[in-house]
């Protein structure tokens, strides 16, 4: 809290002091403009405990002994945390049960070598020993796991504290948190007073924190528009401030800054001699206060009432945002135009306006393509937010809202009539094949001025010429699976000059030499995913084609008892998942008896163990897709992408393409930024395969490399050919 007066003990020149006054300084001081950092190793082996204790005291009192014996981390989750927690992924329901003190601890114990890691674990079972643990922990011998999966799930239940509890909070509610520490020895103590202080100031409990070093979270939501509730806020910090400092001798900040909301209470801390040094550090670099004014320093008693930031409540899939970020990063369109959570605020702001108020009316003007054209639907942000929040389906939502009635009827049109666009949309190519690109892009780039820029998409050099027009030739009795080509793989062929098989044509092909033989419908052309209506917020057309495409996998797959194989990862989260909502019940009990397989999980699993590698390139980059993550299969790509390569890199840049099917058509510029940071890796040396395994996303990838990308099944073929 405050600045580091500490740096003036451990610097013997002004630089050295600077360096520590600059340190947590907030930009009151200067900006950093370049850090280096000295890492520390991480240890790679990893044993974790989730311990659920009766009550606080009982947690509190565990965490010393599990310090003793080594744990790099003892978290606390308090009985409020944990039930808000049900909902984020791999937390269990049974914690909306739990009794209302119950208090969890996550210990973890990290080693360099095995043989550390069992010493560690032997030293937590004598702790272990001499506790009173309750439910869901069924026994000692159990409770600690070396499981990554499981070990994810724990800690993605304490690092959704804030969203999780925020995300509950009632809507239209401003949301707080702060952040405090106590001498470890009254962790327990000091607990047990905030829970008491907040349920007295009329606020929702919960507690988190890092135990191990005093340090605690707690979350406060009130409506910052109702000075009755503002006046709540200002008596608890009042009372909260005191409590900590002159009870528990404690810091009104532990790992957090000074922001605006502890500013008033610095001298309460410090006392006057060392806040007012303070003052003189910031005028000495800052005289006229032009940097981060009223922040970590304000003389104004009630600044941590000023300037309060109200929540409107906006559509209900957005609500429960808390404005984290944590979205951020995984937005395809985050270098271009809005991320998830800017999209989020803007609807806010547009709420907070008056009707027809110059900036509503600009927000609104800019908000159709910032927001809703260029956000790619690929739902990655749903995957970020511990609260599930799918900006992408908002935005789809959107999208819904601007069609006309007579759009949705022609989308309704196109896929009840999917057969003649299909074989339509097939000889476009290859007359475009045959034209040549400058033509093509010459008609439609006029369609798209004429109609609609959002609607038309625009050609691409990168767009291969037309797939074989007869698919391969099955046997249905001899087949194990039904293989579903997604239409995308009926519409474009593989890459041009690319010798070999179609995608098709390899995954037959390879089945059978695996002895898993497919089986492809004769009445396959016509049926879709109904991902391009999705994607667009057709409804009417996504109903149509979402009804017609399970009713014809549960006659293909003999009413479920073959697996459905489909060969576009987005085409079979498609109909594994998206095609749910806009199902009829019959179909909805129709789709629960369907097993949908991604080409990925079919050739890693089924396939790959059943044959013989006979040739691999030296090198390989695979492009994972954001449907690979929604499915969870990520790992198969690299596994097939192994038995064709000698190495294999998974660019650290890699996210979400944004060609998402015809998006990146519609706006060349959205998969462009999406793309770069990949593509500056990927082009950074050479490699001998470029490997995916979604044909939009490989045309994706080869415009923004210049490289030539191809599914990991067409490479799984050649290097296992006879």
């Amino acid at each position: 809290n405050g600045y580091r007066l500490d740096a003036f003990l451990d610097g013997d020149t002004p630089v050295e002091i600077l360096r520590g006054l600059m340190v947590g300084s907030q930009g009151t001081l200067g900006f950093l403009s370049e850090v280096v950092f000295d890492t520390l190793p991480l240890d790679r082996e990893v044993s974790t405990a989730l311990l659920f204790f009766p009550s606080l005291p009982a947690a509190a009192a565990a965490v010393p002994l599990f310090n003793d014996a080594g744990a790099i981390a003892v978290e606390l989750m308090d009985g409020n945390t944990l039930r808000a927690s049900v909902g984020v992924a791999g937390v269990s329901a049974d914690w909306a049960e739990l009794p209302k003190d119950t208090t969890a601890l996550l210990v973890e114990f990290r080693a360099p070598d095995a043989a550390a890691l069992d010493a560690y674990e032997r030293a937590a079972d004598a702790v272990l020993a001499g506790l009173d643990l309750t439910a869901p922990v069924a026994s000692v011998e159990n409770a600690f796991t070396r499981d990554p999966g499981r070990i994810g799930r724990y800690w993605r239940a304490r690092k959704a504290f804030v969203t999780a509890v925020g995300g509950a909070r009632p809507s239209g509610t401003t949301l707080i948190t702060e952040d405090f520490a106590v001498p470890p020895a009254r962790l327990a103590e000091a607990c047990a007073a905030l829970l008491d202080l907040q349920e007295r100031h009329g606020f929702d409990a919960a507690v988190a924190g890092h135990a191990a070093h005093g340090n605690l979270h707690f979350l406060l939501a009130f409506d910052a528009a109702d000075p009755s509730d503002v006046e709540r806020y200002a008596a608890f910090m009042d009372e909260f401030c005191k409590l900590t400092v002159e009870r528990f001798d404690g810091s009104l900040k532990a790992e957090h800054a000074t922001g605006r909301n502890i500013a008033p209470f610095l001298e309460l801390e410090w006392g006057t001699r060392a806040t007012e040094l303070m003052w003189r550090i910031k005028e000495a670099f800052d005289p006229a206060g032009v940097l981060a004014p009223r922040v970590v320093l304000d003389r104004d008693p009630q600044a941590h009432l000023r300037g309060l930031k109200t929540i409107p409540t906006v559509e209900r899939i957005a609500d429960p945002c808390i404005e984290c970020g944590f979205c951020e990063p995984t937005c395809p369109s985050h270098d271009l135009t809005t991320t998830p959570r800017q999209r989020i605020v803007l609807r806010r702001e547009m709420l907070r306006q008056d009707d027809g108020s110059p900036v509503e009316t600009r927000l609104l003007e800019e908000y159709g393509y910032d927001a809703v054209d260029t956000c790619a639907g690929d739902s990655t942000c749903a995957l970020a937010c511990p609260v599930g929040i799918d900006t992408g389906a908002l935005m789809k939502e959107f999208r819904h809202e601007r069609h006309s009635p007579r759009e949705e009827r022609i989308a309704a049109l196109a896929a009840r009539n999917f057969r003649a666009v299909e074989a339509s949309a097939r000889l476009a190519v290859a007359a475009a094949d045959r034209l040549g690109d400058r033509v093509v892009e010459s008609v439609t780039g006029l369609a798209r001025r004429t109609v609609r820029p959002d609607l038309v998409p625009e050609w691409l050099p990168e767009v291969p010429g037309a797939a074989p027009r007869r698919l391969p030739r099955t046997h249905r009795p001899a087949a194990v699976a039904v293989y579903y080509p997604a239409c995308v793989n009926r519409i474009f062929g593989g890459p041009d000059g690319e010798p070999g098989p179609s995608l098709p044509e390899a995954v037959v092909a390879v089945s059978a030499r695996a002895g898993r033989p497919v089986w492809i419908p004769d009445d396959v052309a016509g049926t879709c995913c109904a991902t391009i209506w999705h994607s667009k917020g057709y409804e009417r057309g996504d109903e149509v084609m979402a009804n017609r495409i399970v009713e014809a996998a549960w006659g293909w797959t003999a009413g479920g008892r073959l697996p459905l194989v489909v060969d576009a990862s987005s085409c079979a989260l498609g109909i594994a998942r998206e095609v749910v909502p806009y199902l009829t019940e019959e179909n909805r009990e129709l789709h629960a008896g369907l097993t949908v397989v991604d080409s990925l999980v079919w050739a890693a699993d089924e396939l790959l163990p059943r044959l013989d590698v006979r040739r691999r390139v030296g090198s390989a980059v695979v492009h994972p897709t954001c449907s690979m993550r929604h499915l969870g299969d990520e790992d198969r790509l690299t596994a097939l992408a192994g038995a064709c390569a000698e190495e294999v890199v998974v660019p650290a840049d890699a996210g979400c393409c944004a060609f998402a099917g015809d998006r990146g058509m519609l706006h060349p510029e959205l998969t462009a930024s999406a793309t770069a940071r990949e593509a500056a890796e990927v082009t950074a040396r050479p490699f001998d395969a470029h490997l995916s395994a979604n044909r939009m996303c490989e045309i994706g990838m080869d415009r923004a490399t210049g490289r030539t990308y191809v599914s990991a099944l067409i490479a799984l073929e050649r290097a296992t050919r006879p």
